[in-house]
């Protein structure tokens, strides 16, 4: 694939663009992929997630100039609560988050030994080392990390602790809460950042309505359901009442039943994570 990059690229990308590609076909028949700059709302529309690659960026900016990462934190715990622990009314990076980086640098580590490069096997490996002593002194539950502790062996290589029953038995093992630092899947429209400012997020769902979910689409699916789901319990208690008695008790249960089936939706993720 020949990959046509448009000159913006020469310099860096402003915080305010992002990059799209799009792929056709050359004169010769091949397949030809070109990139184009595009800026606020066009990338909102394309990506409604944008404002926090811009509100993340900003803060980067302002902390390496005030050399103070308080605010970074502030809005990192928002974005992934699972990342990190409240010290002294403060949030810090947990052992989950480091745990993430560290399983990270082990493939980039094994990825240096299978090249044979021994600069970028230096590299990783003290890069490794220091990510190691940044998990034994950062606060939280101690997770189950591949290469690092998933045996006895291993654990007391580097010098790490292991995993305890308390962290297999908790919302902290799962994949989901390791690789994104969430406990649970949300829409875009969720997120903690729109939450809190509301302009945005009417603003984004205008440009992003027809292309992406909105809170108005759940808004009305959820309508929809509780009309419908009312509408066939009511059906069921008037073919039940007879001469103006209230309907049975064995049909109450029945209607009781069908209602909680309705409501409980097991997650095969988590049945699969923990049984696996």
């Amino acid at each position: 694939m020949k990959v046509i990059l448009p000159q913006d690229m020469k310099s860096s990308i402003p915080n305010n663009g992002m990059l799209v590609r799009t792929n056709n076909a050359g004169p010769s028949g091949t397949l030809e992929s070109s990139w184009k700059l595009i800026f606020d709302d066009e990338a909102r529309k394309v990506n409604p997630l944008f404002d926090i690659k811009i509100k993340r960026n900003d803060l980067i900016m302002e902390s390496i100039r005030s050399d103070d990462w308080t605010r970074y934190h502030e809005f990192q715990a928002k974005q992934h609560p699972a990342w990190y622990e409240q010290v002294d009314g403060r949030p810090v990076q947990n052992k989950i988050y480091y745990g993430n980086l560290i399983e990270s640098k082990i493939r980039s580590l094994q990825e240096a030994k299978a090249s044979a490069d021994q600069g970028e096997i230096l590299k990783w490996e003290k890069s490794l080392e220091e990510a190691i002593n940044d998990f034994n002194h950062a606060p939280g539950i101690v997770p189950y990390i591949v290469g690092l502790n998933h045996t006895s062996e291993l654990a007391s290589r580097y010098g790490v602790p292991e995993p305890g029953d308390e962290y297999f038995d908790s919302k902290w093992n799962s994949s989901l809460v390791l690789s994104q630092g969430k406990f649970e899947q949300n829409m875009w429209h969720e997120n903690p950042y729109f939450q809190e400012n509301a302009s945005a997020k009417q603003h984004v769902e205008e440009l992003a309505a027809g292309t992406f979910p909105t809170s108005i689409d759940k808004a009305s699916e959820a309508k929809s359901s509780f009309i419908e789901e009312n509408s066939l319990d009511q059906n069921l208690l008037s073919e039940n009442q007879l001469d103006g008695n209230s309907v049975s008790l064995q049909t109450m249960f029945f209607t009781s039943v069908s209602q909680i089936s309705k409501a409980y939706k097991p997650s095969f993720t988590l049945v699969k994570e923990r049984y696996r």
